[in-house]
């Protein structure tokens, strides 16, 4: 078999000859390609998006800092967002909803969203990262995720929940109508790899919210692409002991971006046990790629260790390295999965 072939069999629950090892392409520092086992993971896109009457402006109000309006025939939202200079990562300081009355506006932006197939992106991607890499098809988050994520941010989301809650439910199920027309592309397309970038951590989205929002969500996925031999994998990167039985009913067959201590608070070992017949695709724990290379090792044999026979097992790196340790980092990775 050739690595993908490989890598997506293990991620199906098989084994291989040895751990497999990836990496974001935009997360690969300089000298990464000189090592033999590391996959690349391309994500692209699968259609067009497009809201016909809609325009976006931007302009930097301060250095760093930049305000994106958008006007739409339903009204107009501004969006406050900080660059930092080091990599590149952003944060938004003020969210495109400010007040319930902005709900309607998303609302109609997105019932009036258009999609359209586009499979040139994920053949172009194919063909970059070729038999040795996987490509992962990006979708939207599931919309509880969308909402306080992209537009809302959490105490806003949360104070509206109580005093707008149509307004908030107007946008859910816009959002969750939008996901399932996706995710019907999705399932008619040549990928293979279906990702969900929820970045789910249990102490903002808890085992209520889990089961009201996200449980459906889920199973709507699920009943929908694995029928069409399709593997949706979820960006869980967060802290998830405390949804840990919430996610273990699910039907997701892979918890990607899996995040162990120390960084995490859920052991590939109580992982393990606990999500029977899941795959685990492993986020190194990125406070561990600042030691030294014999600590890494140590600490990659124990996460090999816990994982058993290695089925259904995954390491790999989704979360920025610092450059000054991050080619000698996943070379000390590779070592010992070599």
């Amino acid at each position: 078999m050739t690595p993908r072939e490989q890598l997506l069999n293990v991620l199906r629950g098989g084994k291989a000859d040895r751990v497999p090892f990836t990496c974001y392409t935009g997360l690969m520092p300089p000298g990464a390609d000189r090592i033999p086992n590391l996959l690349p993971v391309q994500s692209a896109a699968l259609y067009h998006a497009e809201t016909p009457g809609v325009s976006t402006t931007a302009v930097e109000v301060s250095p760093g800092v930049r305000e994106t309006r958008m006007t739409a025939p339903w009204g107009t939202l501004t969006q406050l967002a900080h660059t930092e200079t080091g990599y590149g990562s952003s944060w938004t300081k003020e969210h495109w909803i400010k007040g319930p009355e902005d709900y309607a506006v998303v609302e109609q932006l997105i019932r009036h969203t258009t999609l359209t197939p586009h499979p040139e992106a994920y053949t172009a991607a194919r063909e970059a990262v070729g038999d040795g890499g996987v490509v992962i098809a990006w979708t939207n988050r599931t919309p509880f995720q969308r909402l306080w994520i992209e537009y809302a941010g959490m105490e806003r989301m949360a104070l509206d929940m109580i005093d707008a809650p149509e307004a908030v439910a107007g946008v859910l199920d816009a959002m969750f109508e939008q996901s399932e027309r996706i995710m019907r592309m999705a399932a008619a397309s040549e990928a293979r790899v279906i990702w969900i970038p929820d970045n789910i951590t249990g102490e903002m989205t808890g085992p209520p919210a889990f089961r009201k929002y996200l449980q459906p969500y889920y199973e709507m996925v699920c009943d929908i692409l694995l029928p069409a031999s399709k593997l949706p994998v979820t960006h869980m990167d967060g802290m998830l002991r405390q949804i840990a039985d919430e996610v273990a009913r699910t039907g997701l067959p892979v918890i990607e971006a899996f995040t162990p201590p120390p960084d995490g608070n859920l052991s590939v070992a109580e992982a393990r046990e606990r999500w029977p017949g899941k795959a685990l695709w492993l986020n190194f724990p990125s406070s561990v790629h600042l030691s030294p290379p014999e600590e890494i090792k140590r600490a990659t044999e124990e996460l090999v260790r816990q994982a058993g026979d290695g089925s259904g097992f995954v390491i790999g790196v989704t979360e920025n390295i610092p450059a000054s340790v991050g080619a000698r980092s996943l070379q000390a990775i590779g070592e010992v999965l070599r």
